[in-house]
């Protein structure tokens, strides 16, 4: 379900309403498809109707043609051989039927010997394929549809050979048929087709000639797409749809006609704009699909109407009771909100689950206050007792410094000048006085090393980072880990409690490295950025663990936080395994201490 999520409940309603007239949809449009399928196939229908009926002209023609020819053939023969009475008669035969564009005798050359007359003949009809194909064959020969015009309209020729009494060809006849004359019935069937309609002879190799019903005549046919003509070239029947020449959608229904002529197949093929083909399909569908759609509004609308009167005003007011409640107003109900059904049902609920969660918020409140004074307190009492421990470690280094010192240093003078009083010959008795001032001399520095760990003086008097810098130098003699400062000469100017703080951190670190970090390098940078003081120990060892700085048992850590809790400072502990850790120390500088404060923001 999470495809729904973020989609309003008047929304996925709306969607089941509309879900509802899916199977309609799909239903309009299978009937839609299914029409245009039976006007595809009353277009292949009627375009195999045609192409019975060119075949048929074509089969009429041509024993009209054979007639002729015969005649044609009787006529030269009886003319013996005078082309001016054979012209004659060529030309009365013409006058009589405008289906005729040339008529003529041609010799076994191609040369004309008699004609009708007619100012579109040539004198040389050697080089035309029909010709030399009737000499060749010696029977009647139909030329090809393409390419052969007179006056500017398409003929057809047919040409018969004349043989004389020994059976050899004296001569050849021919005729050529003005195309827009004939198939007088075809013409009438393609005057019903509707406007843009054309009906086109094509062969595998070329487009042959093209019929417009606007024009109502045969013209030579400028384009076919080669892969629609392939197409046609392969089947013997079918409907395709592709675009013409212009770019326009057209159905182009075809079959084949056989000719007893005709060498090849040629294709008939009707063109019918899709969109006037399928007109009466696409307004049913057009139509059927408003009515859907108006069927869709008022199903909409009367669900917006219910909706609105019966769930969505209830369940806003839940929302809004929700809402509140989420912004902390727990005294939030929704009450009575219509009828006592599933909806209002929940509505009480609700305002028992608001009841239930008040009186726990109540009492969460008065144990979080009571724990945030609890804890603060705590701060308080480690910020007292780090004060206290501070001072105690001042005063037993003074005490240490004054007292024990002194009185060692008074010690070390007397046995000096003891020494200076002995006999000269008493050699085991000074031996014993430089033992005893030598381990005098050891304890002095022991002591000051005591002194230093409780309180460096150097801290006091000459800042932070030589303080640090003096404990490096005792961390490489102890430990040889190799130690360096980078604070290029930046010396911070803190507050006493503030510098004692960052010291004690910083001796915290290194006890941890020196413990845990197995490393070999240590580098400590100190410096200011923008009013907030940085100091950075990093070192080279395995790397710290998040397991490690999240650990309740990391004393350490905690002590470092609460360290600066109080100042309104915070540390950050980066590791890497194998990298090292990185522990950053960050101060505002210039700014009051936040002891006793509420917060924390470690």
């Amino acid at each position: 379900m999470d495809q729904f999520d973020g989609i309003s409940l008047k929304t996925r309603l709306y969607v089941l309403i509309l879900a509802a007239f899916i199977p309609v949809t799909f239903l309009i449009v299978y009937v839609a498809e299914e029409q245009k399928a039976i006007e595809k196939e009353a277009i292949l229908h009627r375009t195999k109707l045609m192409a019975q009926g060119v075949a048929e002209a074509e089969n009429l023609q041509m024993m009209a043609t054979r007639d002729l020819m015969a005649a044609l053939a009787g006529a030269y023969l009886l003319a013996d051989g005078r082309p001016k009475k054979m012209s004659v008669f060529l030309s009365n035969l013409r006058s009589q039927s405008d289906m005729y564009a040339v008529l003529g005798i041609l010799d076994t050359n191609g040369r004309l010997v008699a004609g009708d007359g007619s100012a579109a003949m040539t004198h040389d009809y050697g080089n035309q394929d029909w010709f030399s194909t009737c000499l060749e064959q010696k029977r009647l020969t139909m030329g090809p549809y393409h390419g052969e015009h007179v006056d500017g309209a398409p003929v057809l020729y047919f040409a018969e050979p004349i043989s004389n009494r020994r059976g050899k060809i004296a001569a050849v006849a021919f005729v050529a048929i003005n195309l827009n004359r004939i198939s007088r019935s075809l013409f009438e069937q393609l005057s019903e087709l509707p406007p843009g309609s054309r009906l086109t002879l094509v062969d595998e190799r070329q487009v042959l000639l093209r019929y417009a019903v606007e024009t109502a005549r045969w013209s030579e046919a400028q384009y076919v797409d080669p892969s629609l003509q392939q197409q046609i070239a392969n089947q013997a029947s079918g409907v395709l749809v592709a675009e013409d020449e212009k770019g326009m959608p057209r159905i182009y229904a075809f079959a084949h006609l056989e000719s007893a002529l005709q060498p090849r197949r040629i294709a008939v093929v009707l063109e019918i704009p899709r969109s006037v083909a399928l007109a009466a399909s696409s307004r049913t569908f057009v139509s059927n699909l408003i009515l859907l759609i108006v069927s869709a509004l008022m199903a909409i609308l009367s669900i917006w109407w219910a909706a609105n009167r019966f769930i969505l005003r209830r369940v806003g007011a839940i929302v809004r009771a929700n809402r509140r409640l989420i912004a902390g107003d727990f005294r939030a109900r929704v009450g009575r909100i219509g009828a006592n059904d599933e909806i209002g049902h929940l509505a009480g609920v609700f305002d028992e689950m608001a009841a239930s969660l008040q009186m726990r918020i109540e009492r969460e409140e008065q144990v979080t206050t009571s724990l945030k004074h609890s804890r603060e307190q705590l701060r308080r009492l480690s910020a007292h007792q780090n004060d206290i421990r501070e001072h105690e470690r001042i005063r037993i280094a003074r005490e240490i410094h004054d007292q024990l010192g002194q009185s060692l240093t008074i010690l070390k003078m007397d046995l000096a000048w003891l020494k200076r009083r002995l006999p000269a010959g008493d050699g085991i008795l000074k031996e014993k006085i430089e033992v005893m001032v030598r381990l005098i001399g050891e304890s002095l520095d022991k002591l000051h090393e005591v002194t230093a760990e409780l309180r460096p003086v150097i801290l006091d008097d000459f800042g932070l980072a030589a303080a640090i810098e003096w404990q490096l130098e005792i961390v490489l003699q102890r430990s040889g880990i190799g130690c360096r400062l980078q604070n290029n000469g930046y010396e911070p100017d803190l507050s006493r409690d503030q510098a004692t703080a960052l010291f004690r951190i910083f001796q915290e670190l290194l006890t941890n490295i020196i413990r845990h970090a197995e490393a070999s390098d240590v580098v400590v940078r100190l410096e200011e950025r923008n009013g907030e003081l940085r100091m950075q120990v990093a070192d080279n060892g395995r790397g710290i663990t998040e397991d490690e700085i999240n650990s309740p048992h990391a004393f350490g850590l905690l002590g470092i936080r609460e360290r600066l809790y109080p100042l309104g400072g915070k540390a950050v502990f980066e590791g890497r395994p194998g990298q090292g850790t990185r522990a950053t120390i960050y101060l505002p500088l210039n700014q009051p201490q936040r002891r006793g404060q509420k917060g924390d923001t470690t």
